[in-house]
């Protein structure tokens, strides 16, 4: 899954936006289950605020979903779990540095890079224009989109038969536990790979969600320890015959 975190200043105007702007269209395109989209700050100024209510307006304008959230700034581990740090304008970018101490791998860029008028977009909060700010997201997200539909070419419109299906499940389960199992636990194995497939996600949604940490270390602990017993169910000798 290619992961997209926007960021601004107190990800309540800008970034929010571009989080539930981007996602429409993901969702429009079909993509939901290729492009996860999240935004944060890169300050505490309006930690744990819900979106600005003109931003909110805006988009209710569009026709733009958006649910109740809560600002939350930058981490390091976000640099590791993203593909893509998209900053709204410079400063965004300069503080992103700072946070993450750099941009070894490249994930760092403005939003309007990905268009042909690179430049910044003005926060709302000082300007009050949010009309202006909805047009220069959403221009920023289409070219976004646009790009990583190319750079991946997903392959979301192939129809996979059962048969296909189920020889590229087994192949996989294969390779997992490095053995070969039998017909008689095949079954066993598919619910194991999957309760551990669905773990995997939601650890890693729960690095990502609007959560403050007192809330979100308890339960992060819970699914890496559950993760753990089904791997080891999983790869025990017994199951194979």
């Amino acid at each position: 899954m290619v992961k997209v975190l926007f960021v601004c200043l107190g990800n309540i105007c800008r970034s929010p936006m571009a989080e539930f702007i981007f996602k429409d269209l993901v969702k429009k395109e079909g993509l939901e289950k290729f492009i996860l989209a999240k935004s944060v700050a890169t300050s505490y100024e309006t930690f744990g605020q819900d979106m600005h209510e003109e931003a909110k307006l805006k988009l209710e304008e569009k026709g733009i979903p958006y649910k109740k959230r809560r600002a939350r700034k930058l981490t390091k581990s976000d640099y590791i779990n993203f593909d893509y740090i998209i900053g709204m304008d410079e400063q965004n970018i300069q503080n992103i540095y700072k946070i993450c101490d750099g941009d070894d791998k490249q994930k760092v860029h403005k939003l309007l890079d990905y268009t042909d008028e690179p430049r910044d977009i003005a926060d709302p909060w000082y300007t009050g224009n949010f009309s202006k700010a909805y047009d220069d997201i959403l221009k920023g997200c289409t070219a976004l989109l646009k790009y990583i539909k190319e750079k991946y070419n997903f392959n979301y419109e192939k129809d996979y038969s059962k048969e296909e299906l189920v020889s590229l499940i087994y192949e996989d389960i294969k390779k997992y536990a490095a053995i070969t199992p039998s017909d008689g636990k095949i079954v066993e194995y598919f619910a194991l790979g999957s309760k551990i497939i669905d773990i995997r996600v939601w650890i890693s949604d729960m690095y990502n969600i609007e959560l403050e940490d007192e809330d979100a270390i308890p339960r992060l602990k819970e699914y890496y320890k559950d993760l753990e017993e089904y791997i080891y169910r999983f790869k025990k000798p017994e199951i194979a015959e």
